[in-house]
């Protein structure tokens, strides 16, 4: 009987044993299938490629395309400044041809100077960015500016320096010449009102170097000649070219 029993119990604990095993192995079979199920994703960084390169910078993307504005070209005043710097004004116009000149890749402004008697050829080329001027010849060729018939050869920095020994500067002849009222100067207003520029070059006048002295109404990119005149660099003389008269008339003070 007592043997009977101990089979028995064998029994009841070897049956508690392999139940206990048996939910100790789905319980890790569970674990293992909620471990595969979670799969952490890998991302991988791609290069930019040059043609695709962009700026990040404090996280926003800049496009580096490269773009050439219109703002970096010279204004069609700021070209005509460019022709005078070399020639001067006294007198001249200067009018727009065309403004969609293209040679070699380059972008030109083309203008035709004027004076009283008429065109003065060649046209006149200017870069729209840097600025160079050229000769347009009739036959669509282009030469240097220096063999256009306007051209004046720049000052040496010792005839400038001459000039300046001598204690007499262009805006002091400014100055002198604005003491002459603007009745005689033919002006409807006073000198300080328009636009002021030197010539690049002493003109002789009855026997003595003079300054030219050119006056523009002040209208922006179409600005108008209205009077041309001339002061000794000794500041001994003040002259008024006359279109009328088509000689020089010598202006007195107040």
């Amino acid at each position: 009987m007592i043997k009977k029993r101990m089979i028995i119990t064998c029994i009841c604990l070897l049956a508690v044993c392999m139940l206990f095993t048996a939910c100790r192995k789905k319980e890790e079979d569970k674990t293992d299938n909620t471990t595969e199920a979670t799969v952490t994703p890998t991302i991988t960084p791609v290069q930019p490629t040059e043609d695709t390169k962009d700026t990040i910078t404090d996280g926003e993307t800049t496009d580096q395309t490269d773009t050439t504005s219109d703002n970096d070209f010279l204004s069609e005043n700021e070209a005509i400044n460019k022709i005078q710097d070399i020639i001067g004004e006294r007198g001249y116009y200067f009018e727009l041809v065309k403004d969609d000149i293209k040679i070699d890749n380059t972008d030109y402004y083309e203008y035709q100077i004027s004076d009283s008697d008429g065109p003065i050829k060649p046209d006149v080329l200017v870069s729209k960015g840097s600025g160079e001027l050229l000769c347009l010849n009739t036959d669509g060729s282009t030469a240097p500016f220096s063999d256009h018939p306007l051209y004046t050869e720049p000052k040496s920095e010792e005839e400038n320096q001459n000039t300046a020994d001598m204690g007499f500067s262009k805006e002091d002849a400014l100055a002198q010449l604005s003491k002459v009222s603007s009745k005689d100067l033919g002006l409807s207003a006073d000198l300080i009102e328009y636009k002021i520029i030197y010539d690049d070059w002493n003109t002789n006048i009855k026997g003595k170097d003079c300054y030219g002295i050119n006056v523009y109404t002040d209208d922006g990119e179409k600005s108008r000649s209205v009077g041309l005149f001339y002061v000794a660099i000794d500041g001994s003389a003040m002259y008024k070219f006359d279109a009328l008269l088509d000689d020089f008339v010598e202006l007195k003070s107040k």
